[in-house]
């Protein structure tokens, strides 16, 4: 992360493709307005239900009961499950770009944005222990059955951690780690302490599990050149 430019980071924080106008009288411009507001709400709906039951879970069916619409009604907006499914994928990123990406960009570069980086990363972790992260689950329902819904997780996950990757050398760039410091090997590090707290603290119960991936957190740092960090 060499700038502090806010440039969207993957393809999941692209805008919505605009609603075809329905034929007929009326402003076009309402009449597609309004078709995006509806679209945008069944995706929040949807989003919502995917944190508790997963994205395999989801369906038009369960979508269209919570929006209080017809099957047919969500299905204009999508066309189908897998459609709706990756409109999920690319919500909850965009989501997670505003709550963890782009504030850390305020920090100074460096290691203190990458500091910045996992912190906010952290919140967002307190947050799913309670309810659900959707790139876990998916990673669980999509891991071995290829297509567009896994393609969309993988980018997803993927963009972000290069992301992650990308403060480190800046970091190591401006002396603040070790010279020989693996941006992969610390971004695999800390994926692999958040997939680990959420597995001891929603499966294990385990107390104390975020105090320890905060100190694990700051031992890999210390092991890179920033002793006491």
């Amino acid at each position: 992360m060499s700038t502090v430019k806010h440039v969207p980071i993957s393809p999941a924080g692209a805008a919505l493709a605009p609603e075809s106008v329905a034929a007929g009288t009326g402003a076009p411009g309402r009449v597609q307005h309004k078709g995006q507001q509806t679209k945008l709400a069944i995706i929040d709906a949807a989003l919502g239900l995917a944190t508790q039951i997963g994205l395999e879970g989801l369906s038009i069916g369960a979508v269209a009961e919570i929006m209080k619409m017809s099957k047919s009604g969500v299905f204009s907006h999508f066309g189908s499950r897998e459609e709706l499914q990756i409109s999920v994928v690319r919500e909850y990123f965009r989501r997670f770009e505003e709550d963890v990406f782009f504030p850390a960009m305020s920090a100074p570069k460096g290691l203190p944005r990458v500091q910045a980086l996992f912190a906010n990363w952290m919140k967002q972790v307190a947050v799913e222990l309670q309810s659900g992260c959707i790139f876990i689950s998916g990673a669980v329902d999509y891991d071995d059955r290829p297509g567009p819904v896994r393609d969309a997780l993988v980018s997803s996950v993927q963009t972000w951690l290069d992301a992650f990757c990308r403060a480190v050398v800046l970091a190591r760039e401006l002396g603040h780690l070790d010279a020989g410091a693996d941006e992969r090997q610390i971004a695999f590090e800390t994926h692999a302490l958040i997939l680990g707290l959420h597995y001891e603290h929603r499966f294990l119960k385990s107390p104390g599990s975020v105090e320890r991936a905060l100190a694990a957190f700051n031992a890999i740092l210390q092991r890179h050149g920033q002793p006491g960090a």
